[in-house]
């Protein structure tokens, strides 16, 4: 008995072994799946998207820039846009709240983005109790605070950065505060004048519940028309190491986490709409290589330079809807929430 059960103790063995192998087999097939599974989600969910911003100087709403921004809205109806925009606009002299707001609505439609949009403006920060600073600015001169030009208002090229995280909070909450009472929400997203957002300015607007902010901006853009003033020094510090490729990021400051959301394409008083297209290009070549993540461009303008600089983005914006449709690419026109940020840099 002994040796009939020795005899067949290697056929067990062999039939073990079989079946073990067999077993590890369809793990490895169940786990090659799993991955195959978990990577084909992901390009499911990658898209090309694209950010379109307007900054809301908070200088005057002009009628031929209202219109050339409705014009443009009435074009691409299915473009979603990103407004910074400014509680300036109420604190000009003899200025009527709800004209203002009437103004500013014409433009926004429904899926669009309300951000906030700070300039160093005298009357902003006085009436946000901060005592205003008229230098340096952007092109290296001083502004006399008693001057005439100063008695409408003044400081729009001054960098807000000059002031302190503390003097700033003011301003963001006092300018959050103003727009929300108008209608306009809570804005979480932030651009800085002069996209100077020095550490000083990023505590700042994070303290006050911003959660995404989007200055970085490749200085190459900016070189043939500021590269020879403080302003172009300045964001050549601030932003070393933007590119047309830089993509979201989170950014940790002193008082919290921001997303900081490159634009990576500029705007429109700076580049001309083949530059957009040239950066949109390159970012669609880079999401090709694997389809698994997605790429982001921004591009956008300035309200108050509509009538101007519209025509770029214009151009710009068909060249890129055309080039979606005809390569059937997986397209989304964004806002911030919508957007993945990279890990911590």
């Amino acid at each position: 008995m002994l040796g009939r059960l020795r005899s067949v103790a290697p056929l067990f063995s062999l039939t073990a072994l079989l079946a073990l192998s067999i077993h590890c087999q369809a793990c490895a097939s169940s786990s090659s799946d799993a991955g195959q599974s978990a990577e084909d989600e992901l390009r499911r969910k990658a898209k090309l998207q694209l950010v379109v911003t307007v900054d809301w100087e908070g200088r005057d709403l002009l009628e031929e820039n209202l219109h050339a921004m409705e014009t443009l809205r009435a074009r691409f109806p299915q473009i979603k846009i990103v407004h910074f925009l400014n509680a300036s606009y109420y604190e000009k002299p003899l200025t009527n709240a709800a004209d203002v707001t009437a103004r500013i609505n014409r433009v926004l439609r429904p899926g669009d983005e309300k951000g906030l949009h700070i300039h160093g403006w005298k009357r902003l920060f006085e009436a946000s109790d901060v005592t205003f600073r008229g230098s340096p600015t952007f092109w290296g001169t001083t502004i006399d605070p008693g001057s005439r030009e100063c008695l409408d208002d003044c400081g729009h090229e001054v960098p807000i950065s000059l002031y302190s995280s503390a003097e700033l909070r003011h301003v963001v909450k006092f300018s959050l505060d103003t727009l929300e009472a108008n209608g306009f929400g809570r804005a979480k997203s932030f651009r800085c004048g002069g996209w100077i957002a020095k550490p000083s300015v990023r505590d700042a607007i994070t303290a006050e519940g911003l959660k995404y902010e989007h200055s970085e901006v490749p200085v190459a853009f900016l070189k043939p028309k500021l590269g020879t003033l403080p302003l172009f020094t300045w964001l050549s510090e601030v932003w070393p190491d933007a590119t047309p490729l830089s993509q979201p990021h989170v950014l940790p400051t002193a008082t919290g986490s921001l997303v900081e959301v490159p634009d990576n394409g500029a705007l429109s008083d700076y580049v001309v709409a083949q530059q957009m297209v040239d950066v949109f290009d390159q970012n669609k070549a880079e999401f090709l290589k694997t389809r698994l993540q997605s790429q982001v461009v921004s591009i956008g303008f300035h309200q108050e330079t509509a009538a101007k600089f519209l025509p770029e983005l214009t151009q710009a914006l068909d060249k890129i809807l055309a080039e979606v449709a005809a390569e059937n690419l997986p397209f989304e026109s964004a806002t911030s929430a919508g957007l993945s940020p990279a890990p911590v840099r």
